[in-house]
């Protein structure tokens, strides 16, 4: 391969993540809107964190979609032996992994088991790395290579077409969502052959530098022993405790990564759902019907009450990244900072309402997959002004700090976050702040009512 073919993988490589990275925070916010903030109206909510039919529908139409996509891109592996054209057939099909994957973890709240599904498409989209930066340093595909390719393209279409089959009686009326996770659902049956065995696929056991995110999320952040359901009712009046008096309804179990107890509550004409983790009580999700009609707040006082609500039920040193008002009410995302550092994988969302100042949504999954103590004697061998010094092309800088960013196939990494803008258009560029080289940029999509917190 020319030095110029060399140069041209590695861009698509670096492009591959990018649109990796951006396509799974996309949807995550979209799941987030749909799951936390905006999801269930007063007359739809019969069980704690049950979505509409119409959220459900689009996230099995999304995952069947992303599922045939990535059948058809590893088809074509089959018969391609160019590295470029490899590339741009491997990038669109771990795109369309990370997409499947968090529609997966999405409809896990509902009660169903997705976790073997789960893993199946977070292996997909890591094997799809893992060749990837096999051809982007001029490696030859081994045999085994494209034998685990194909059997990868094999198991995708069983699934995909397995979970494509209910698209005639969705649109029918035959099947609905309504029991979605409950026994004998046939959608929930067939995303847990995977994990039962129904479906086999080979273990991707190898030695590439991200092969930790094969492993399965685990909430390291959940302490204690399990609570009961009763006990749990007494830790909801406390998180809701804004509210006044609240009366609070046990609605069940949920499964999931976490596994979590359900409760509904009012107070006057307010109502709320609230799920805690079982272990430890933990505050995962909360979702509150508080109509907003007279803002009296500013972004910047929902800020702060968002920030003073993460240290009242003990999530502490978390500081606001993002912020955004809509209708009123105000969506904040935090970080855990230590030492000067932002630790994005541990981050918890709030939603304010700007009239009353309290809480009207909350979640926290990632906070609880990711916070740990951790050793925060990194290894910085490029000072702040040398990262300030590189060049940014025509970027103009106007900001700089640590972070710890999540890799694309798991693990973190200290970098410097480097802002700045060309052309009115802003852009974060993550510096490795152990080699000085570029990791990953991001540019920021223009919202007339977004802010970011620097």
């Amino acid at each position: 391969m020319t030095a110029e073919n060399n140069d041209r993988m590695h861009k698509k490589l670096r492009v591959a993540h990018y649109f990796i990275f951006a396509a799974v925070a996309l949807l995550i916010a979209a799941v987030i809107t749909l799951s936390v903030f905006l999801g269930i109206t007063v007359s739809d909510r019969n069980t704690l964190g049950l979505r509409s039919e119409n959220a459900y529908a689009s996230a099995y139409y999304t995952l069947t979609d992303s599922l045939l996509q990535i059948e058809t891109n590893l088809s074509k592996i089959r018969v391609v032996r160019t590295p470029s054209l490899q590339s741009e057939l491997l990038t669109q099909a771990a795109i369309d992994a990370e997409v499947a994957e968090q529609c997966l973890t999405s409809l896990s709240v509902s009660g169903a088991d997705m976790s073997g599904t789960v893993k199946f498409c977070n292996q997909v989209g890591d094997y799809c790395l893992y060749i990837l930066r096999k051809l982007a340093g001029e490696e030859e595909l081994s045999d085994t290579d494209y034998s685990t390719l194909d059997k990868l393209y094999e198991t995708t279409g069983i699934l995909a077409r397995q979970l494509n089959s209910l698209s005639d009686k969705i649109l029918s009326g035959e099947y609905t969502f309504a029991d979605f996770g409950k026994e004998d659902d046939v959608f929930s049956s067939i995303a847990s052959d995977i994990a039962d065995g129904a479906i086999e696929y080979p273990a991707l056991i190898y030695d590439g530098p991200f092969s930790d995110g094969l492993e399965d999320p685990s909430p390291v952040a959940l302490e204690g022993e399990e609570i009961t359901s009763e006990e749990g009712v007494e830790l909801v009046k406390g998180y809701m405790s804004d509210y006044g008096d609240v009366a609070v309804t046990y609605k069940g179990e949920l499964g999931g990564f976490i596994e979590c107890y359900s409760y509904s509550f009012t107070a006057g004409e307010v109502t709320g759902y609230v799920c805690l983790s079982k272990i430890g009580g933990a505050l995962v999700t909360a979702d509150i019907n508080d109509e907003v009609t007279d803002p009296q707040y500013t972004k910047e006082q929902g800020v702060e009450l968002a920030e003073q609500y993460c240290e009242k039920i003990g999530i502490n040193g978390m500081s606001a990244v993002w912020a955004c008002v809509t209708d009123s009410e105000l969506y904040v995302n935090l970080c855990y900072e230590e030492d000067g550092i932002i630790f994005y994988p541990d981050m918890v969302k709030v939603k304010v309402s700007l009239q009353t100042g309290k809480i009207t949504g909350f979640e926290s999954r990632e906070y609880i997959y990711n916070h740990t103590e951790r050793d925060t004697d990194y290894a910085v061998n490029v000072t702040e002004e040398e990262a300030l010094a590189a060049s940014y092309g025509e970027m103009q800088v106007e900001s700089i700090r640590l972070t710890v960013i999540p890799l694309d196939a798991g693990g973190e990494k200290l970098t410097y976050e480097v802002y700045g803008t060309i052309d009115g258009y802003g852009f974060f560029v993550y510096v490795d702040a152990a080699t000085g080289k570029d990791v990953r940029v991001l540019q920021v999509i223009d919202s007339d009512e977004g802010e970011l917190l620097m």
